[in-house]
């Protein structure tokens, strides 16, 4: 096997968050205790929040204030929100792993900023749908989870505020963004009582209280920019959450209500990512690439999705200005500083172990054809992962604001397929698992997605948009898996075992394009751009700013990790990473049987005997690879719970193969043919 290297081409385009956060109002979580007998609590939404479900979303200004600017004091009564977008940088040298380079003491950088951060939370495991024959299983099964289950249940709730703290100032004009902790640092305090069943809105749950906790370590001036009522010691912030009691399976309940878009391609979550991106002040009404929804929108708001299918929890985040204490910084800080005085970026080789493979079906028209993401039309194996770079130095890398006709450097090419600027020569995938592989090219915005540094040459804040582009010091721009044509193209690898073990790598900025130093000025303070011999996809010559780059700039630009990838199948066949049960999982199904022809249309009739419960999902046939699609539970024919009774059966219609190539010259031939495969877990693992 060779090394294959897949170009990668990074876009942008402006990002921009059109819903909308309410005013703060008082924690009113209701909910009640179950002992032998159940009460029902009605649980009416806060007067703080009720206009956020009829609430029509404003566009903010696109262009945030500069992270050298203080904005002005602001009374601490709202809940806040605000994001900014953040180009990242590339580098190069394919290694196996980073190379090791000597760190910075960042507290050398001078005595920084440092705040608390706690939420009170309440988290659970939804039981509305679970047959009446089976909930007393399913109840005992959830209350014998130890604390590492409940521990990780809270960690997912948590993680549905990241959203709105990472991209806060986008919301509030004036604000900036106010990231958590790295999870690394994140406390939860489990309730002592332990787990309980209660009805909340209708709804019924098993829950658990909890206490998540951690500590900000930062600079003092982009604490003020963050939040004004943060900018003295004592000063107190408290953010608005608005969040479903359960965390899990929020795409297969909730479908699209709760999912902001904006500014990302079409269709860039799958059911494993939706809380990345999760918003509760989404609406229909907020539509196209500047609002939550962009080809899909739903009928009714975010929360009205949660209230009617899951229960709302109410909280509020509170941030605390802490008094400087060397001790507790000393244990909070976290990231490794290369320079002091220039940008420095290191690809995370852990991300890349965050991986699926995936069926998806590709029309004519698809832009993940015209951008070369795939070899052809029809349903393709994808194997889907994630890539992040890290600036680890102490200072921002400062591209500037997208031109999009500069005949100097044409180093961004519009993109009329997917409507945003491409940014050229961003770096490689490397792929080592067989040939017949193909890489794709980016086509979306380079930004600051998420701080993983938490010291004190990292700011909370960074002034950077999609149309300003850069990146902050401490911050990551990250491609997680799940995004639009974040993929190998894997459908012609001719695998040798049911399970391959194969390298997977990311190499950046191979081509120089960004500045890991001091950029080269001329007497007016604009960048000196030299010719690359490199050209456009229309053939125009590319230019790159000049760059005085700091030693062993390129030395951590590059890693590779192992994945072990079936040679049949797709993530909904492999096991579960939680210990996730029932039907609405995507993991841990087998396939059950061979592919099954059938005549489009006609109503399909199975009957099985099972020893214990079970889920059982149809899923289409591809004709061209010859296999079932191992589909998720949002693409299934059917999906239904198996096992209940001493023969189960289920019906349902043949779907049409879709890839069907008709032979023109036998005319006896059906102009469509169906089939289907099926596919079954057990309801417990």
């Amino acid at each position: 096997m060779k090394w294959r290297l897949l170009p990668l081409l990074f876009g942008s385009f402006l990002i921009l968050f059109a819903c909308t956060q309410g005013d703060g109002g008082e924690q009113s979580p209701t909910e009640t205790s179950l002992s032998s007998s159940t009460e029902t609590v009605d649980e009416e939404p806060t007067e703080a929040v009720a206009a956020l479900n009829t609430a029509t979303p404003t566009l903010p200004d696109s262009t945030p204030t500069s992270s050298k600017e203080v904005p002005p004091a602001v009374v601490e009564t709202e809940a806040n929100d605000q994001p900014t977008g953040v180009p990242p940088t590339v580098t190069a040298v394919p290694t196996s792993t980073p190379t090791s380079i000597p760190t910075i003491d960042p507290s050398e950088f001078g005595e920084g900023a440092l705040i608390q951060v706690v939420m009170d939370g309440t988290a659970g495991v939804l039981l509305d749908g679970i047959p009446a024959n089976l909930q007393e299983d399913v109840i005992e099964h959830i209350l014998s989870q130890d604390e590492a289950y409940w521990d990780a249940l809270a960690r997912r709730h948590v993680n549905l505020t990241k959203y709105r703290l990472n991209f806060r100032n986008f919301k509030l004009p004036g604000k900036g963004q106010l990231p958590l902790p790295p999870e690394s640092l994140w406390q939860i305090e489990l309730d002592e009582n332990g787990p309980r069943q209660v009805i909340i809105q209708d709804h019924s749950l098993i829950v658990i209280d909890y206490t998540f906790s951690s500590t900000l370590l930062t600079d003092p001036i982009s604490t003020t920019q963050a939040e004004p009522a943060l900018s003295e010691i004592g000063g107190v912030w408290n953010e608005l959450f608005i969040l479903p009691l359960d965390p899990d399976f929020l795409l297969q309940r909730t479908g699209k209500a709760c999912i902001n878009e904006a500014g990302f391609p079409p269709n860039s979550y799958d059911s494993e990512t939706v809380r990345d991106v999760y918003d509760f002040s989404c609406v229909p009404s907020s539509v196209g690439k500047v609002g939550c929804h962009r080809n899909e929108v739903p009928s009714l708001t975010c929360l009205e999705a949660v209230d009617a299918f899951v229960g709302r929890y109410e909280t509020f985040m509170r941030f605390e200005r802490l008094p400087w204490d060397d001790d507790l910084a000393d244990s909070v800080r976290i990231g490794p500083v290369t320079s002091l005085d220039a940008p420095d970026f290191q690809v995370v080789s852990s991300d890349l172990l965050d991986h699926r493979v995936v069926y998806k079906y590709f029309d004519d028209g698809d832009c993940a054809l015209e951008e070369e993401a795939v070899d052809d039309t029809g349903w393709r194996r994808l194997l889907r992962f994630s890539a992040t770079l890290h600036n680890v130095g102490a200072e921002p890398l400062h591209i500037g604001r997208v031109v999009a006709e500069d005949p100097q450097t044409n180093i961004f090419e519009y993109n009329p397929c997917h409507d945003h600027f491409h940014f050229s020569n961003y770096g490689n995938f490397i792929f080592d698992g067989g040939s017949g592989a193909n890489g794709s090219k980016r086509a979306f915005c380079v930004e600051s997605t998420n701080r993983f540094s938490n010291n004190e040459t990292s700011p909370l804040t960074h002034p950077y948009s999609c149309t300003l582009q850069g990146i902050q010091a401490g911050w990551v721009d990250e491609y997680k898996v799940g995004l639009d044509v974040q993929w190998i193209d894997i459908t012609d690898v001719e695998f040798d075992e049911p399970l391959n073990e194969t390298l997977i790598g990311f190499s950046a900025n191979e081509d120089s394009f960004l500045c890991e130093g001091t950029a080269v000025l001329n007497a007016d303070g604009t960048p000196v751009y030299e010719p690359t011999g490199l050209r456009t996809e229309s053939g125009l010559p590319i230019s790159r700013p000049q760059c005085d780059f700091i030693e062993n700039w390129d030395a951590n630009n590059a890693a590779t990790e192992t994945l072990m990838i079936p040679d049949v199948g797709s993530f909904v066949t492999s096991e579960c990473d939680e210990d996730q049960f029932g039907h609405l999982r995507n993991c841990g199904f087998e396939s059950f049987g061979e592919v099954e022809m059938c005549t489009p249309g006609e109503t399909i009739t199975v009957s099985l005997e099972l020893d214990g419960p079970y889920v059982l999902r149809a899923c289409e046939v591809s004709e061209q690879l010859g296999v079932g699609l191992a589909c998720t539970t949002e693409d299934a024919i059917s999906n239904v719970i198996m096992g209940l009774r001493e023969t189960s059966t289920v019906q349902f219609t043949c779907p049409v193969i879709r890839d069907y190539e008709r032979d023109p010259d036998d005319e006896d031939a059906p102009f469509q043919i169906g089939g289907y495969a099926l596919y079954l877990a057990p309801y417990f693992d």
